[in-house]
């Protein structure tokens, strides 16, 4: 994973680690699942969706993860 600028959200990064961590090794990511999850569990996330999908994506990849790209 990439060093992160200085001001990034850590509990959102913490938070979307939980959740792939969580989640079974057997199944894809879903995006669209795994943004309104994460969403619900810290709503007070100061970031786009766009920047959580680029974590979500990186931090997946790193724990070979398959990710389903259903948002859009």
């Amino acid at each position: 994973m990439r060093p992160l600028p200085s001001n990034v959200d850590a509990d959102a990064v913490i938070e979307v680690g939980r959740y792939l961590d969580d989640h079974p090794k057997s199944t894809a990511v879903s995006m669209s699942d795994a943004l309104r999850v994460i969403r619900r569990r810290v709503p007070t996330f100061r970031v786009s969706d766009t920047w959580l999908e680029e974590v979500i994506v990186e931090s997946a990849a790193a724990r070979q993860l398959a990710i389903l790209l259903d948002n859009r």
